[in-house]
């Protein structure tokens, strides 16, 4: 079988806890894969033989639009030109209806049996209507619309405009909408399946639709120790991670906070800020200057690397303080350790939760973050017998329990 997986242009969109995994099981089973994305993730998907298609447009507006700057607004009007700035990062009519065009010429030459989708791709939900080709979405359960509140249901929401840009993109190539939730908040929904890396306790309490199936997930094996600093941390002291993923990082104020709770309660900080730690001048992440004035605020012993192997490093962390994406969420959750969620973007919050909700340990808001804070969460769940550390044990087997990669791509091939 044939299947085109489509995803933004971010290294953290292959992911959501095991999309390009499910990718490369296809293909090891011996059925084609295709992955449509912009040309920043070639060399990521070339790593692991996944042939692309390179869009000139994805419809995930990259690099994002320019912060605000709150200056005198009210708090509500701010509130809503923030929430206005993030649509347009993945619902901007134009660009969507770009990518749909390409996305079709995509799938005409390559004939797929199912188009795959990450949440925030819009294209590939209408592109798979106009070529009558059945539709998943990976990495996100379907929920059930939600009544409106007073606010919400006001002429002139977000919600309300959001919806008018889906209606705006279907009406462009005479599309239905069929992949789309019908309902509520203008989201991707397959009538067939969402496909989650995620377990029943993950979404305790929450309104999930009868097509989710949930896979949960393995740790891969251990990787032998080849990074210097591992063998240079005291092995006595429990290892912190400490990280905001692979886009927006450049957060000198959270590393901080973080790794200054570390070390108060007896931890070592290992730090993965991302990209531009390791080399000076690039144009995109940290600069060296910045690095820098990190490196001086930073209690000693610290590690700071651009990033670490999770295979290699994870099983020595005793816990981890972090933004809440979905990869780096799952991994934890996979090697039974507890974690503190500082999100600072929706599908964050939605690991916050999850987190919150299975007990494996804290969401605190970053508008909260303080050292004392941090430090008293750490020191929760870094005990033997911490309600997080038991619980992340129970989870981590609750996950392995449901399947993994290899039911993944079952269902995907099921679905087809």
């Amino acid at each position: 079988m044939r299947f085109l997986c489509v995803s933004a242009q971010l290294e953290g969109h292959l992911d959501w806890g095991g999309y390009l995994p499910t990718a490369v099981e296809l293909m090891r089973s011996g059925h084609d894969v295709l992955w449509a994305t912009g040309r920043e993730l070639q060399s990521e998907l070339a790593a692991r033989n996944v042939p692309a298609a390179i869009l000139n447009e994805t419809g995930w507006r990259w690099p994002p639009p320019p912060p605000l700057k709150k200056g005198a607004a009210p708090e509500e009007e701010f509130q809503r030109l923030r929430m206005i700035r993030s649509l347009d990062q993945w619902l901007d009519v134009a660009r969507v209806q770009a990518a749909t065009q390409e996305l079709v010429e995509v799938g005409k030459r390559f004939r797929p049996h199912l188009i795959v989708s990450e949440m925030f791709t819009a294209a590939a939900a209408i592109a798979a209507e106009l070529l009558d080709v059945p539709f998943a979405v990976a990495g996100w359960p379907a929920l059930q619309a939600q009544p409106s509140g007073p606010r919400e249901s006001a002429s002139g929401s977000l919600r309300d405009l959001a919806r008018e840009r889906v209606s705006a993109c279907c009406r462009h190539f005479g599309a239905t909408g069929v992949n789309w939730a019908p309902g509520g908040v203008a989201a991707l929904q397959s009538p067939s399946l969402h496909l989650t890396y995620w377990s029943p306790r993950w979404y305790a309490g929450m309104p999930l639709l009868p097509q989710t199936r949930m896979v949960g997930g393995v740790a891969g094996p251990p990787l032998p120790r080849q990074t210097p600093w591992l063998d240079r941390i005291p092995a006595e002291r429990p290892w912190i991670f400490i990280t905001l993923g692979t886009a927006f990082t450049q957060d000198i104020g959270f590393f901080t906070i973080a790794a200054r709770a570390a070390a108060e309660v007896g931890g070592v900080p290992v730090l993965a800020v991302g990209k531009g730690s390791a080399t000076a001048g690039r144009e995109e992440g940290w600069t060296a200057r910045e690095i820098e004035i990190l490196r001086r605020r930073l209690p000693q012993p610290s590690v700071l690397v651009e990033r670490i192997r999770f295979a290699e490093a994870l099983p020595h962390i005793a816990a981890a303080i972090h933004h809440g994406g979905a990869g780096a969420t799952h991994a934890l959750v996979t090697h039974a350790i507890p974690q503190i969620v500082v999100p600072k973007a929706a599908d964050q919050a939605r690991q916050a939760s999850g987190v919150s909700r299975s007990g494996v340990g804290y969401h605190i808001s970053p508008s909260q973050l303080s050292v004392p804070l941090a430090a008293e969460a750490l020191q929760k769940v870094l005990a033997d017998d911490a309600p997080a550390r038991l619980n992340a044990v129970s989870l981590q087997k609750e996950f392995a329990a449901l399947g993994g990669i290899p039911r993944a791509a079952q269902l995907l091939v099921a679905a087809a």
